[in-house]
């Protein structure tokens, strides 16, 4: 499990009702369901990720699968007839 950060946060006594509610009914913790909906509610934005993985180009990738083996390593060979490296 990553590494927690503690809030304090306020809740209304309706918020805690139903919080305690869930908790049981769904045998989790409370911190647990309120991390949940504030993943659903605040997406990532890509905070912290890598310039490399927020580029969009890497949706890209994978779109050409070939079902070759050795495209890499005989990438002359399938786009100019090079010979294949074995």
């Amino acid at each position: 499990m990553a590494p927690m950060v503690r809030k304090q946060i306020y809740l209304t006594p309706d918020q805690d009702r139903r919080l305690r509610q869930a908790a049981v009914r769904q045998r989790r913790a409370e911190a647990e369901i309120v991390r949940e909906a504030l993943d659903r509610q605040i997406p990532d934005d890509g905070a912290g990720k890598s310039d490399l993985a927020r580029d969009p180009l890497w949706g890209i990738v994978g779109l050409g699968k070939s079902g070759k083996g050795d495209l890499s390593r005989n990438v002359d060979h399938y786009l100019y007839g090079a010979p294949r490296k074995k």
